[in-house]
């Protein structure tokens, strides 16, 4: 696909996504692999079917997706933008997201998704609070006013409540790097033990990882957000599993057994069960308050990556976000070789309000 010159700015025509077309929603994995390989250089290639299992609505939020179409193709999606009404807690908030092609960046799609569709649906929600993430480089002012993200969520009278870094391994690993980790860990976690799967949550662990997982809303450094963390139940859980599931897409889990048999921390990563798919995401990792400084962090991180090198070896690269006031996670990622690619922002206001 070549790139229309810096001047043209590009005529669309946004309309919301088709969910019952192929051609559409294969478009839609089109534009989100070319945003992927230029971002974090690998895919992770979806179906048309996966695609509406990952667009549909669940018990705790509904969900609206709709598309800028290029006109001067009438077929080729440019751009593609969402609205998440979360159902549970947040009540108030709407999750927005706005993602342009790499080669039509600069031309109006973005702007055009903003107003066209994220607007009027926004204020027809009723909601009074939006969330939005938006990619910045890795140096510079992250609140420079002439960066695109920061363009857009002017638009949306939003600001900057909270700044991640996103930081991406390069597989394989050495396994006497891996081995040289392990001893490290396991000299220090005296009689916790680690358990790993695939796919589903064992029934015998349900209840005790979705502990772990509304713990970890619970420790995500918020700064200046507003936000009210969900609780995980074991309905939750599952519900998630199976959407995982069939979207094409595998969790690979580890946990950390504290002597009493509880569950003292977690580390999970998901990868898509496609031949073509070069990355993996690195889901979360927590120790439970009570269980630090026995290196557990260090030994759940090693126990995912051997079984992503056994298991998933076309995973290329792993990626994974860090809030930069998380010293302790981002130096066990640094041993193990991520390195930094660029920040994420994460945006928060009201569209209507002062």
């Amino acid at each position: 696909m070549s790139r229309p010159p810096l001047w043209f700015r590009v005529p669309v025509q946004i309309r919301p996504l088709d969910l019952a077309s192929d051609a559409e929603l294969a478009g839609v994995d089109d534009l989100t692999q070319a945003v992927y390989a230029d971002t974090f250089g690998g895919i992770t290639p979806q179906s048309a079917a996966q695609l509406r299992v990952e667009f549909e609505d669940t018990p705790f939020w509904t969900q609206n997706r709709w598309v800028a179409i290029d006109e001067s193709d009438g077929q080729r999606v440019v751009g593609v933008a969402s609205m998440l009404l979360p159902l549970a807690e947040n009540l108030e908030s709407a999750s927005l997201n706005v993602t342009v092609h790499p080669l039509f960046r600069g031309r109006g799609v973005g702007t055009a998704l903003v107003e066209d569709a994220l607007k009027p649906a926004m204020r027809a929600s009723g909601r009074t609070r939006a969330d939005a993430y938006g990619d910045v480089p890795a140096d510079g002012d992250p609140d420079d006013p002439a960066l695109p993200v920061n363009r857009l969520a002017a638009r949306l009278n939003m600001r900057r409540g909270a700044t991640a870094i996103c930081r991406i391994l390069d597989l394989p690993l050495d396994p006497a790097l891996l081995d040289a980790l392990a001893d490290e860990a396991s000299a220090r976690m005296g009689g916790y033990r680690i358990e790993s799967w695939q796919g589903a949550t064992p029934e015998a662990h349900l209840e005790e990882y979705g502990r772990l997982l509304t713990q970890l809303e619970l420790d995500d450094p918020l700064e200046e957000l507003d936000y009210e963390a969900p609780v995980y139940t074991p309905e939750r859980v599952r519900l998630a599993e199976e959407r995982l599931r069939r979207s094409g897409t595998r969790s690979i889990t580890a946990v950390a057994i504290a002597p009493d048999g509880s569950f003292a921390g977690n580390c999970e990563v998901h990868v898509v069960d496609d031949p073509r798919a070069t990355l993996g995401w690195q889901e979360n990792t927590l120790v439970m308050p009570g269980h630090r400084g026995h290196r557990l962090g260090l030994g759940l991180k090693v126990a995912t990556h051997r079984r992503i090198a056994a298991e998933a070896p076309g995973v290329r690269r792993i990626v994974t976000w860090n809030s930069h006031v998380n010293p302790w996670m981002i130096a066990i990622n640094e041993r193990l070789g991520y390195a930094i690619s660029h920040r994420e922002v994460a945006f928060q206001g009201d569209p209507f309000g002062d």
